[in-house]
């Protein structure tokens, strides 16, 4: 998981490229830089993304 700075200009391509628009905003993207999930609002459990990476592996 990495955390952004969403006023970094930098993040605002990347913000652009995956749609985000409200934060909290939880993306997660495979080795290609592909969505594979996402949420908008609240935080996650630590399960939930622990699950959603080990499908990826």
């Amino acid at each position: 998981m990495v955390r952004v700075d969403v006023e970094t200009p930098a993040i605002q391509l990347v913000m652009a490229r995956y749609g985000y628009r409200f934060t909290p905003t939880y993306i997660l993207v495979d080795r290609e830089g592909h969505e594979v999930w996402r949420q908008v609002g609240g935080s996650p459990p630590r399960d939930v993304i622990e699950a959603r990476l080990a499908a990826m592996r």
